[in-house]
C-alpha cells in the first residue's frame, strides 16, 4: 500500500505537469509562429520481489517479479511540424515556407524565431513586433552598383541609411522608330532649310539631378543608288532650332542601306556613335553631360516617320517611397524619382535538431548543445524554404488533439487520486484491526 501511494503521488504530480504544457498549447492556439510541447511519460525503479529463472530439471521457467514505484518524466519535447499560413496582406509580415529560423538581434545577443510579425521602425530598421528584436540579413551596397554580398557578416537590416538615392548623369540614350523612306531631300539652298524636319524631345539630367528637355531633328540630305542619308541636329532651347545649336552638325549623319537598315552613324561603319556633348549651358554646377546616342534600332522604310527616345539613363534625387518584400528574402526600395534598388536581405537558420532549441519566451530560441549550430543561408535554398510575403505563421497547436489529451490526463489525475484514496481506507482498516 506505501509503495502504491508513493507511486501515484508521483503520478499525480507529473499528471499536473503534462496539464501545465497542455495549458501553455492552448494559451497559444492563436500565437503566430509558436510550437507546441508533448510531454512524454516513463516508469521509474522497480522493486525486485524475485529473480526469473530458466527451465530445469524438469520445470518449466520463471519470470521476475517486480513491483514499480511509480512514473516519471521522460522528456517535454518540442515539435516542430510546420503550420498553415495566414494571409495578412501587410508587405512586411513573412511566413517561412520551410525549416528556417529568422535570424534577429535583441540587446547583445542573436536568437531564432519563427514568426515574422516585423515592421519598420522611425529609423528603418526591420523589427520584430512587440519586443523591437532587430531583423538580421545583409544591406546592399550602394558604393558597388548596389550589390548584396551574401558571405559578408550578418547585421541588422536598417534601410534608413539607404533612403535617399543620389542623382545620375545621363550618358546613354536610345532611339526607335521609322524615318519615312518617300521623305524628300532637304535643299539646304531653298528658303526655310532644313525642309520636311521630324523632330522629337527627351529629358536628360544632369550631375546635380536637375531634368533638361533636348530636342532632335531629323532630316533627309541626299540619296544614291543603294544608300540614303540623314542628319539630326540637337538644340536645348526649344524644337524650332532658333539658335541653330547643332551639335556637330558636319558629322551628324545618319546613312541606310537599300533595305532601310541603319549601316553608318557620323562616317563610322559597322554603325557606332561616340559620345556627344550636350550643348546645354550648365550653370549650376554639374558637370557637362556627355551622352552616348544608340540609333541602331532606328529603320527607313516607306510610312509614317515617327522617331522617339525610347530609353535614356541617368535620374534625379529621390527619397524612398515604398519598400516590397519576395519570397527570396530581398529587400526592393522605391524611391520618388520610380527607380528601384534592392536594398537588403533577410537571412534564415537552420539547424540540425530544431526541437534541441531553449525556448526563451516572445517567441525566441536559442541555440543549445543539443541543437547545433545555426547554418546561415538566403530564403529559397535549401530546406530553409522560401518566404510568403504578406502571411503569417499559424500555431501548430491542434484543439482537438489537445482537448483528448486535457480529457485522459484528467482522467489519469482522477484514478491516480483514486487510488491514494483506496490506499488510505486499506490503512484504516489496519489501524481498526488493533482494536
Amino acid at each position: 500500500m506505501m509503495r502504491a501511494m508513493y507511486s501515484v503521488i508521483s503520478g499525480l504530480r507529473n499528471h499536473q505537469t503534462k496539464m501545465d504544457v497542455i495549458g501553455n498549447n492552448i494559451a497559444n492556439v492563436n500565437t503566430y509562429g509558436f510550437k507546441k510541447a508533448r510531454v512524454v511519460f516513463k516508469d521509474t525503479l522497480y522493486q525486485t520481489m524475485s529473480t526469473g529463472s530458466a527451465p530445469q530439471n524438469g520445470r518449466g521457467g520463471t519470470n521476475q517479479m517486480a513491483v514499480g514505484l511509480g512514473m516519471m518524466l521522460g522528456s517535454i519535447d518540442t515539435i516542430c511540424t510546420p503550420a498553415p499560413s495566414q494571409t495578412t496582406g501587410k508587405n512586411t509580415d513573412l511566413c517561412i515556407n520551410g525549416n528556417g529560423y529568422f535570424l534577429v538581434q535583441y540587446g547583445d545577443e542573436v536568437l531564432y524565431t519563427r514568426s515574422g510579425a516585423f515592421d519598420f521602425d522611425v529609423l528603418g530598421q526591420l523589427c520584430a513586433g512587440g519586443n523591437g528584436a532587430l531583423v538580421m540579413g545583409w544591406l546592399a551596397d550602394p558604393n558597388n552598383n548596389w550589390a548584396i554580398d551574401t558571405n559578408a557578416a550578418l547585421t541588422a537590416i536598417d534601410i534608413g541609411r539607404l533612403s535617399v538615392l543620389e542623382p545620375k548623369a545621363s550618358d546613354w540614350m536610345e532611339f526607335a522608330g521609322n524615318l519615312d523612306a518617300e521623305t524628300p531631300i532637304s535643299d539646304s539652298a531653298a528658303p526655310g532649310y532644313p525642309q520636311y524636319p521630324i523632330v522629337t524631345s527627351k529629358e536628360v539630367t544632369d550631375s546635380r539631378g536637375n531634368t533638361h528637355t533636348v530636342y532632335f531633328r531629323f532630316f533627309k540630305t541626299g540619296a544614291t543608288a543603294g544608300s540614303t542619308t540623314w542628319r539630326y541636329q540637337i538644340s536645348y532651347n526649344d524644337m524650332d532650332f532658333v539658335d541653330d545649336e547643332d551639335v556637330n552638325a558636319d558629322t551628324c549623319t545618319l546613312e541606310f542601306d537599300s533595305s532601310g537598315k541603319l549601316v553608318n552613324i557620323n562616317g563610322a561603319s559597322p554603325a557606332s556613335t561616340d559620345p556627344i556633348n550636350l550643348p546645354i549651358p550648365l550653370s549650376n554646377g554639374a558637370a557637362d553631360i556627355s551622352l552616348e546616342i544608340d540609333f541602331s534600332a532606328i529603320t527607313e522604310h516607306r510610312g509614317k516617320s515617327d522617331v522617339w527616345a525610347e530609353y535614356v539613363t541617368g535620374y534625379p534625387a529621390g527619397e524612398l517611397s515604398s519598400i516590397s518584400i519576395g519570397s527570396d528574402g530581398v529587400i526592393t526600395g522605391i524611391f520618388s524619382n520610380e527607380e528601384r534598388r534592392d536594398l537588403a536581405r533577410i537571412a534564415l537558420a537552420t539547424f540540425q535538431n530544431p526541437a534541441g532549441l531553449t525556448n526563451v519566451g516572445e517567441s525566441l530560441y536559442r541555440v543549445s548543445s543539443n541543437s547545433g549550430d545555426a547554418h546561415v543561408g538566403i530564403p529559397g535554398e535549401g530546406d530553409a524554404g522560401a518566404l510568403i510575403p504578406g502571411s503569417l505563421e499559424m500555431s501548430n497547436v491542434d484543439l482537438s488533439e489537445e482537448f483528448v489529451d486535457m480529457i485522459t490526463t484528467q482522467r489519469g489525475f482522477q484514478a491516480n487520486s483514486r487510488v491514494i484514496t483506496a490506499s488510505d481506507e486499506m490503512l484504516q482498516e489496519l489501524v481498526n484491526l488493533k482494536r
